[in-house]
């Protein structure tokens, strides 16, 4: 029986990587940083061909300040990769 006063009980949290805790590894993690800048570095030269064609030079010069971000941004989610490994010798959750 639960009274108003008793503390509720904690529920479990999983903890580690994988798919129950939302965590990803840190290979996975700059995996996807990689993909990341990959699909935007390929969307910006498009882009950036297309408007250099028709010599819209602002646009061009504004989609490499645009790419200059997706750089800082891949090196920020590999930063953030990075520290997610686990420390050697602990061994996976069960």
């Amino acid at each position: 029986m639960t009274t108003p006063t008793s503390p509720r009980d904690e529920q479990p949290r999983p903890e580690g990587f994988g798919f129950r805790t939302g965590v990803r590894s840190e290979a996975v993690a700059i995996g996807f940083a990689v993909f990341v800048l990959a699909l935007g570095t390929v969307l910006l030269a498009i882009g950036a061909v297309i408007l250099a064609d028709a010599g819209r030079w602002g646009y061009v010069l504004a989609l490499v300040v645009l790419e200059l971000l997706f750089i800082a941004g891949f090196g920020a989610m590999v930063h953030m990769a990075r520290q997610r490994h686990r420390p050697h010798g602990t061994p996976p959750p069960a």
